[in-house]
């Protein structure tokens, strides 16, 4: 009997013993696993040309970049309502004006988009909707229920006008038409060439009688500011937050709208995005606050539920988006946020 208690208490002892090995082994395994992770997870990976100064190391709650670095491509990007930009590519950064902070999808007067090149074009019915929402957005206004239209070289509107001085009060049916230049302090010149107002041409009599557009009406609006005989746009203060940094390198108008091209740096390069999708908004790294959490050295990438319409992203709305949608992440860290495009008003507003 003793002998058989010895002979278990080993038998005991020695499957502990392996047991505990074994345990041990495969903690281990997973340490170094996380470890050589935790090390990816770590890596800045700043698109090449942008942010080349010294930075400091990462750490779980900064990684010490000063942007959070932003790719899109063949993207429908609305800032508010339908006011955006239909993205062919752009590379920006978005730089928090408060450097001590990340930046804040939920804060969009906090952060500043900073585009180093692309090519983004604003449709007419998105023209329209910036007019009429936020240039015009405040009473008494002189322009109303503007419709805006574009073909090669030139930009018609359409809509109510109302003269301060010869008729208070009193809505005209009127249409203007002109064309878009670039500024040498790079802004958008509307050139006005074309005034009827209850179908009475007088664009040619206005300018022959020296009578200026500013005796007419007046707009008052941050970003656009009526001259004698044009409407001068600042693309950097026109459109609604977040602000908006880069200079124009080129202007023009077709049919599909207002084009707007951006090359003040052409050295910034991103790493492909990991979707298979031609459409998306890549985010390679920085920290960003979405739903009050922070992404650490972020990267994610966006894109739509569609197989056969481009993503179309609402920063305003991008909480309900998300919340309709799924988000993946691989080992590598990585969040794939798949999103039901934000295609009408009625289901997110």
């Amino acid at each position: 009997m003793k002998f058989f208690k010895v002979f278990l208490c080993s038998v005991i002892l020695t499957i502990s013993s392996s047991y505990l090995f074994a345990n041990d082994g495969y903690i281990n395994s997973q340490q170094t696993k996380l470890k050589s992770l935790q090390k990816n997870w770590e890596q800045k990976n700043i698109p090449t040309g942008m942010q080349t100064g010294e930075l400091g190391s990462v750490t779980p709650r900064d990684s010490n970049s000063s942007a959070v670095s932003l790719y899109a491509k063949n993207t429908n990007f609305d800032v508010v309502d339908r006011i955006g930009f239909q993205i062919e590519e752009l590379a920006a950064t978005l730089e928090p004006k408060n450097i001590d902070e990340p930046v804040s999808f939920d804060d969009v007067e906090s952060f500043t988009i900073r585009i180093h090149h692309g090519k983004v074009t604003v449709s007419p019915e998105a023209l329209s909707e910036l007019f009429n929402k936020h240039i015009l957005d405040y009473w008494p206004r002189p322009l109303d229920e503007l419709t805006i239209t574009t073909e090669d070289d030139y930009l018609n509107v359409e809509g109510d006008l109302r003269l301060w001085s010869w008729f208070p009060g009193i809505w005209l049916p009127a249409k203007l038409g002109g064309t878009i230049t670039l500024s040498e302090d790079n802004q958008m010149v509307y050139n006005i060439d074309k005034v009827s107002v209850l179908g009475i041409p007088l664009g040619g009599l206005l300018k022959m009688l020296h009578v200026k557009l500013t005796w007419l009406l007046s707009v008052e609006r941050e970003g656009a500011q009526l001259g004698p005989y044009e409407l001068v746009l600042d693309h950097r203060a026109v459109f609604p937050p977040p602000t908006l940094a880069g200079d124009l390198s080129k202007v023009k108008v077709s049919p599909a709208g207002l084009h707007l091209d951006f090359a003040d740096n052409t050295s910034a390069t991103f790493n492909k995005a990991p979707v298979d999708k031609d459409s998306h908004i890549w985010i390679q790294s920085g920290d960003a606050r979405l739903y009050g959490i922070v992404a650490t050295n972020a990267q994610v990438a966006i894109v739509s539920e569609s197989d056969t319409e481009p993503l179309r992203f609402n920063l305003y709305n991008y909480r309900k988006q998300v919340a309709s949608g799924s988000i993946k992440m691989p080992v590598d860290g990585t969040l794939i946020v798949t999103i039901p495009n934000d295609s009408s008003e009625r289901k997110y507003n």
